[in-house]
């Protein structure tokens, strides 16, 4: 039953009793939809409000593991949330809120993430009782943001070993109802090697966690039940976990029992396959989208593969409810691919925020969160992508960006609804025009992934109205405009330089409010060293991003210099580096000092 003493019961699997509307109640800004922005929130990480609940002893609680609970609560989310509502975004998708087994079944592992139910139906207790969540989602409401539940109807925590029908011991089972084997799949380990099929993909076990048959009339029933009265406390969307895993027609069921927009974790990187899900769901998690963006942006991939991305925009039901992302719970952070360069987030922050689709912003991005450095994600990402939040800083290069942004979405009905249209692709630079056809609003982005400023003449879509002689001032430098000029293949077309790693975001008429950029805090280290052909620099240090035990990879920007700029470093702050020649040799002498924020010229010898 729910903990606390608004808890009366269960009839059917379902929630008897939820906690009594306050005096006030706190009133919904109402459902998910296009133009929101989405702050994704691990509740353990966040922010601890109420110590008592952290450990129930059962080797769970450990703030030195990553793998375990630390101790963040619905309390602590609470007294955040105005930092959150300051962001711009307008709701929070929260971790399960499911009670669940302490550890998984290897006792490696706490459940701290929310994907181990043991009881769907009764509060995780290191978050808190109904009392505190009905407390937190009110709280939000009056602050104008929407809340998101997360669900994992797919599965269960991991209590049947292996094909097993027989819990051992017959006490380590999951809450009743679902305590019956009979109610599960026993097709073993889910294996995505390629081999399976969509049957199999899912019966199968994910991570060994025991899968549930949602054919079974006992296990959609409760499932349903509980989860809408889950829903009734207050919530305004629902995200659904291993979505691909769930039989298609029975997430449509799910979503029209629970009377809000729903969108559905669909890990794969198909556009062909993952379209398929948004007939079904309101919405889905744009992974194709991701894995593109985060290759062009942090990786310097060829920018024409975004235009191979959103020309497949026609294969799903709707691109503007797509869920999109630039980090998760899942992928390493951004920054670790990224080389830890700011400017290269802010530059993928622009593009997520301005393109079509419902932007995500995982905690701890807006505070620059470098994941550790730890770029791994076999078969998920390492757990260095759920660090605590660190940092509740509102001054920033990243959180101010992310302000601005949010507040044009607000202010440009383009941004939140306008068709998304090409306008240009090469390897290093892409733009598109997001215009709302029924009043002629258009928003121009442009984007490049090179090193040095980039020039394009560039042609306005057939369907723009923007007359020539207009002035469009970039929105995230109000101290740039261009002026639409006639020629080009439209008769129209405008010019347009970029910065190294820029995203610029135009739009005629006066600009909502005047904007510049936050001044860079750039550290440059300038390597002088002729390393021959085929050869490679890269810098060692004391202060991250820079590590003792591996190198930062220089760039060659002319013969005989080479390059690494960063940005974490405090200005004024002593660091000490080595050079390397292809990360093996070390230069000679002693270590080089470097000071935060200046140009560092450097002659090693080898």
């Amino acid at each position: 039953m729910l903990a606390g003493s608004l808890a009366a019961g269960l009839v059917a699997g379902a929630l008897l009793a939820t906690p009594a509307p306050a005096a006030t109640a706190a009133v919904s800004p109402g459902p998910l939809e296009e133009g929101d922005v989405i702050y994704q929130v691990l509740v353990d990480r966040f922010h601890d409000g109420d110590p008592t609940n952290n450990d129930s002893g059962h080797g769970e609680y450990d703030p030195s593991d990553l793998g375990f609970y630390h101790g963040g609560d619905w309390a602590g989310l609470t007294e955040k949330l105005g930092y959150i509502a300051d962001l711009g975004v307008t709701a929070i998708w929260l971790s399960p809120v499911s009670a669940q087994e302490p550890v998984s079944r290897d006792g490696n592992e706490g459940s701290y993430h929310g994907y181990f139910t043991h009881d769907f139906a009764t509060p995780n207790e290191h978050f808190g009782d109904t009392v505190e969540l009905q407390e937190l989602i009110d709280t939000a409401h009056d602050l104008g943001l929407k809340m998101i539940l997360d669900v994992v109807p797919n599965h269960t925590a991991d209590y049947l070993a292996g094909t097993s029908t027989t819990y051992v011991p017959s006490t380590y089972a999951p809450a009743a109802p679902l305590n019956d084997p009979s109610l599960y799949h026993h097709a073993g380990d889910c294996l995505f090697d390629g081999s399976e099929s969509q049957t199999q993909i899912e019966n199968c076990d994910l991570g060994g966690l025991d899968d549930l048959d949602q054919s079974d009339p006992a296990v959609s029933a409760h499932l349903i039940d509980t989860y809408r009265d889950w829903v009734d406390l207050g919530f305004d969307g629902i995200r659904v976990d291993a979505a691909r895993s769930v039989p298609k027609d029975w997430l449509a069921d799910f979503e029209a029992a629970m009377g809000v927009p729903t969108f559905g974790e669909v890990f794969v990187g198909d556009v062909d396959y993952v379209s398929e899900y948004q007939d079904y769901q309101w919405g889905v998690l744009d992974f194709p989208y991701f894995f593109d963006v985060r290759d062009a942006f942090a990786a310097d991939v060829d920018m024409n593969t975004l235009g191979d991305l959103f020309d497949q925009d026609v294969k799903y039901a709707n691109p503007n409810r797509l869920e999109t992302f630039l980090d998760n719970h899942d992928r390493a952070r951004f920054l670790t691919w990224a080389d830890d360069n700011y400017q290269r987030l802010r530059s993928a922050l622009s593009f997520l925020l301005t393109s079509r689709g419902i932007p995500v912003i995982y905690y701890g991005t807006e505070q620059a969160d470098d994941g550790n450095g730890n770029a791994g994600e076999v078969p998920i990402a390492n757990k260095d992508n759920r660090k605590d939040m660190e940092s509740f800083d509102q001054t920033g290069s990243v959180y101010t960006l992310i302000q601005r942004l949010t507040s044009l979405k607000a202010a440009y009905e383009p941004l939140r609804t306008g068709v998304q249209r090409e306008m240009w692709s090469d390897t290093s630079f892409y733009g598109f025009s997001r215009r709302v056809d029924a009043s002629g609003e258009e928003t121009i982005t442009l984007s490049t992934n090179a090193w040095d400023a980039q020039t394009r003449t560039i042609p306005l879509r057939a369907e723009s109205t923007i007359p020539v002689g207009a002035v469009l001032t970039n929105l995230l430098d109000t101290t740039e405009t261009t002026t639409v000029v006639a020629g080009g293949v439209t008769g129209k077309q405008i010019v347009v330089t970029l910065d190294e790693h820029e995203t610029a975001v135009f739009a005629p008429g006066a600009p909502v409010s005047t904007y510049e950029p936050a001044e860079r805090t750039t550290t440059t280290i300038r390597v002088h060293y002729d390393a021959g052909v085929g050869n490679s620099i890269a810098i060692r240090g004391d202060e991250y991003p820079l590590s003792w035990t591996a190198g930062r990879g220089a760039r060659n920007i002319s013969s005989g210099v080479w390059e690494w700029e960063m940005e974490r470093v405090p200005e004024g702050e002593l660091f000490e580096f080595k050079v390397l020649l292809n990360d093996a040799t070390w230069s000679t002498g002693a270590n080089f000092t470097g000071t935060g924020g200046e140009v560092i010229d450097v002659y090693p010898t080898f």
